[in-house]
């Protein structure tokens, strides 16, 4: 490793093309990436061709986002061998954690690979494959006792994900989280207030999403709490909206559910992963929480904000899932009425334990059941979000697109619906304003609006 930097000014100008897959956590990373990269000279290109240091930060949850990414590295063999002058890979992330040194054995264009522990040496990394021929792999973990950054954008947008704490304890029988991202470390409560305030006064940031892999341990080795951070953060003048994730059932404390029913600043939306409506699949998940639990959670959350959208995470196909096990998934749907979900067939992981067991379903079962899943998701969003129609939110607009010919702008609710609109008249550019819209059209997946109030 370099133990000193040379200095910007003293490096040539370089472009940097990055590729993120996977958890918001990742595209939190792969902002401080970039805003590190920046210290020794390299600026954001959207043109991969134009790159002189291609990286990739990678997801090792889903199947989906590991096979993305291999297709993506094995296009770059070609790519690098015509391209016909110097060019650095780097892979980072989940995968290189646990499997950095064969990535590196088995792909002979990728020059260096990175766990997620060490992304704040990203320069030390660079600098060394441009200055050395040796390939190498860095997966270390921090094993120092405090836990102490400064969030770090680029974007310029006001929309910022603070990461509060890292790891996961839980160690569920089919996740991998805790070999990739290590055991449960928090930030002190201080330090992320200070954080955000200097996000939102110097860099005109209103809207924060608190991050981490169980964020509602938060602060346990401090005898500190999420619902005290939520609190102290209210008054932040400038901070007009605060979300979470991802949440952990098991800990979702008191205090936290009664701080939903008094923040004005808090998000009418809650990302509370249940993954099955069975107990005995939960069990075997090792989930530590039973669904009479989780539904007396769900009770005491909407007792203390009616407004309160709850969305989920539901895995099918759970090692020998029985079709009871699977109805019970469906009957819960049916009870709880989720404003959306994520769902996913089962997906072994390597290093799990559920990797391990011997399994009798077969694929065809698997798909057949997240489709039933997802149809009555759907059928229940359908109904539900007919109750939108004449209502009025304050969104804050993300972006534009062409949508039927119509060009239109969209923002997300408080509940984290993402509605659509037409200007009001053409020309007017709402990019990054809170605005007041009624909607007048919803369904299932999506709804439509006109402006009340800018």
């Amino acid at each position: 490793m370099l133990d000193h930097l040379p200095s910007p000014h003293s490096l040539p100008p370089r472009k940097v093309w990055l590729k993120t897959f996977g958890c918001q956590m990742n595209y939190h990373d792969s902002e401080r990436l970039l805003s590190h990269l920046e210290e020794i000279n390299f600026t954001s290109t959207d043109s991969r061709d134009d790159a002189d240091l291609i990286l990739f930060n990678t997801c090792s949850i889903r199947d989906l986002a590991n096979s993305k990414f291999y297709s993506h590295l094995g296009e770059l063999k070609k790519f690098k061998q015509r391209l016909g002058r110097e060019l650095v890979i780097g892979v980072g992330g989940c995968i290189a954690q646990i499997e950095g040194e064969e990535l590196i054995r088995r792909f002979a264009h990728l020059d260096f690979a990175f766990g997620t522990d060490v992304i704040d040496q990203i320069n030390q990394l660079v600098l060394r494959a441009y200055l050395s021929e040796e390939k190498f792999s860095l997966n270390k973990w921090d094993r120092g006792r405090d836990y102490s950054i400064e969030t770090k954008i680029v974007h310029g947008e006001p929309q910022a994900f603070v990461n509060i704490i890292k790891g996961c304890d839980k160690f569920c029988t089919y996740c991998i989280v805790p070999y990739t991202r290590g055991r449960e470390k928090s930030r002190r409560l201080a330090e992320i207030v200070g954080d955000c305030t200097n996000l939102v006064k110097e860099q005109g940031v209103s809207e924060i999403t608190l991050l981490g892999q169980n964020v509602n341990s938060f602060g346990k080795e401090h005898s500190e709490t999420l619902a005290e951070l939520i609190e102290r953060l209210e008054p932040l003048v400038g901070l007009k909206r605060m979300r979470y994730t991802t949440s952990h059932p098991y800990d979702l404390s008191d205090a936290l559910i009664a701080i939903h029913g008094r923040s004005k600043k808090l998000a009418n939306n809650l990302h509370l992963p249940v993954q099955s409506g069975s107990d005995s699949v939960l069990s075997r998940m090792r989930r530590e929480y039973t669904i009479e639990h989780y539904l007396d959670l769900v009770e005491r959350l909407r007792a203390a904000n009616p407004a309160l959208s709850l969305s989920t995470d539901i895995i099918v196909g759970f090692p020998n899932e029985s079709e009871e096990e699977f109805l019970a998934t469906i009957e819960l749907l049916n009870r709880v009425r989720f404003d959306s979900i994520y769902s996913f067939k089962f997906s072994p992981r390597k290093g799990t334990k559920a990797a391990k067991i011997d399994d009798l379903l077969t694929e065809e079962v698997r798909g057949q059941r997240l489709q039933q899943v997802q149809k009555r998701q759907l059928e229940i969003q359908a109904e539900d979000r007919q109750k939108m129609v004449g209502q009025r939110y304050e969104i804050l607009v993300e972006g534009s697109k062409v949508m039927k010919g119509q060009f239109k702008w969209s923002g997300r609710t408080s509940c984290n619906r993402i509605i659509h609109f037409l200007p009001e008249q053409e020309g007017v550019d709402y990019q990054w304003q809170w605005i007041e819209v009624e909607v007048i059209e919803a369904t299932a997946l999506s709804c439509q609006g006109r402006v009340v109030r800018e």
